[in-house]
C-alpha cells in the first residue's frame, strides 16, 4: 500500500497548518501527517494547542504536555511531540525571554498570573509565540500545528496580528514607554487626569493590586519590541504561501457546515485550504487482495451457504454504493468551497488507533479524490 502522492508532496512545506471542526479526528491527522514526514527522513514536530489529551496514545507516549518528547521507535527521520500548556508555556516563554530580575518580576506578579492562567485568548497569544519558537529554532524541517476546533482556530490563526496591532496602539506604548519609569507614569497620568481614576481603582481594587498592574506593565516595557517583533514575523508566517493549510473534514451535515465556515474565513484572512481530508470516507479492507471495486466471479460454496453468500455480496454491493456516494459529496464541497485544493479520502480502519503503526496505515489506505 502507498500514501497518495499529494500527501508527500504537502509535507515539503516547512509548516503545516491542520484545521476543521471538532470530533473529526483532526488531532491523530496531525499525527499521522507528521510521522510520515519522519519517515520521509525530515525533522518534523507535531505540535497540538487543542486542550483534549488525544494524542499521546496513538504516538505511544506515557503522556503528553508542554515538554517537547521524542517518539520512540520511528524509523528515516525523527518525530517529536508537544501539547500546549497555556501556564506552563507562559512561563517558559518569560524565562526564556526575559533575564534576572525582570523575569522574577513577572512570574511573581499576580497580574500576570491571572493572565496567564485566565485572560480571553491568553491560550491564543502563547501558542503564537510558541509557533515562533519552534519553526525560528533550526531543530525542525517540519512542523505541524493542530488548532483547536473551528472558531478557536481562528482565534489561534488571527492571534499573532491582533497581538502586534495591540501591542502598537499609542494608549499602550504610553504604559509601556520604559523611560518614564513608575513615578513617570503616575506623573503623566496625572497630568491627563487621572489620578482621580487611579485612587477610585485603588479603592475598589487594593492599592497593592494597582500597584502591582503598573509594575506589570513597567517590565513589560522591556519586552514590547521583542514581542511585537515575533508577532509580525509570525503573522507573516501564517500568511506565507509556503505554509500549507488542511482542511479536516468529515460527510456529517454539521460538520461539512462547520468546515465550510472554516474554509471561507480561512481563504478570506490567510490563504486557501491547500488539501481537503476527508475522514472516515469509506470502510478499508484489511487487506489489498480484493478491492471493494474489484469484479466479483461466482462463488463455489455449498447450497446451504448460499443464502449468506448472497447477502455478503449484497452488503458489499452496499459498501461499494456508499463509498462512491460520499466520494462525490467530498468532490461537491471541495469544489464549492477551496476550489484549488486537492482532496484525499481517509478510510475507518478496522480498529481504532491505538499505536504508531496504526497512524502509519491510516495514509496508506487513503486514496485521491
Amino acid at each position: 500500500m502507498s500514501v497518495p502522492v499529494e500527501l508527500d508532496t504537502l509535507l515539503a512545506r516547512r509548516l503545516v497548518v491542520c484545521v476543521g471542526p471538532g470530533g473529526v479526528g483532526k488531532t491523530t491527522t496531525a499525527a499521522a501527517l507528521a510521522l510520515r514526514a519522519a519517515r520521509l527522513g525530515r525533522r518534523a514536530l507535531v505540535l497540538t494547542v487543542d486542550p483534549a489529551k488525544r494524542l499521546a496514545d496513538a504516538l505511544g507516549l506515557e503522556g503528553l504536555d508542554d515538554r517537547v518528547q521524542r517518539v520512540p521507535n520511528v524509523s528515516g527521520g525523527s518525530l517529536d511531540a508537544a501539547m500546549l500548556d497555556t501556564k506552563a508555556s507562559f512561563d517558559a516563554l518569560i524565562t526564556r525571554v526575559a533575564e534576572g530580575e525582570a523575569r522574577d518580576a513577572i512570574l511573581d506578579n499576580r497580574v500576570y498570573r491571572a493572565f496567564s492562567k485566565t485572560l480571553a485568548r491568553s491560550h491564543a497569544y502563547v501558542a503564537a509565540e510558541r509557533l515562533y519558537d519552534v519553526t525560528h529554532g533550526g531543530s525542525y524541517d517540519l512542523v505541524v500545528l493542530d488548532t483547536p476546533p473551528t472558531r478557536s482556530a481562528l482565534e489561534i490563526l488571527d492571534a499573532p496580528s491582533k497581538l502586534a496591532q495591540f501591542l502598537d496602539q499609542d494608549v499602550l506604548r504610553f504604559f509601556l514607554e520604559e523611560r518614564r519609569g513608575l513615578a513617570g507614569t503616575f506623573a503623566s497620568l496625572a497630568g491627563l487626569g487621572g489620578a482621580a481614576a487611579l485612587e477610585l481603582l485603588g479603592r475598589l481594587a487594593g492599592k497593592t493590586v494597582v500597584a502591582e498592574l503598573v509594575a506589570f506593565f513597567r517590565v513589560l516595557a522591556h519586552l514590547r519590541e521583542g514581542f511585537q517583533h515575533r508577532a509580525e514575523v509570525t503573522s507573516a508566517l501564517l500568511r506565507d504561501p509556503a505554509t500549507a493549510y488542511v482542511l479536516v473534514a468529515s460527510s456529517s451535515p454539521t460538520s461539512l457546515d462547520d468546515a465550510r465556515h472554516l474554509g471561507s474565513e480561512l481563504a478570506k484572512k490567510h490563504a486557501p485550504a491547500s488539501l481537503v481530508l476527508f475522514n472516515k470516507a469509506f470502510v478499508a479492507e484489511p487487506g489489498e487482495a480484493r478491492p471493494l471495486d474489484a469484479p466479483v466471479g461466482a462463488l463455489d460454496v455449498p447450497a446451504a451457504l448460499e443464502p449468506t453468500a448472497r447477502k455478503l455480496r449484497a452488503l458489499r454491493e452496499d459498501l461499494v454504493h456508499d463509498r462512491e456516494r460520499g466520494f462525490g459529496l467530498a468532490r461537491r464541497f471541495v469544489d464549492d468551497v477551496a476550489p484549488g485544493a486537492r482532496a484525499v479520502a481517509l478510510g475507518e480502519l478496522e480498529r481504532d488507533l491505538r499505536t504508531v503503526e496504526d497512524l502509519d496505515r491510516m495514509l496508506e489506505v487513503a486514496t485521491t479524490l
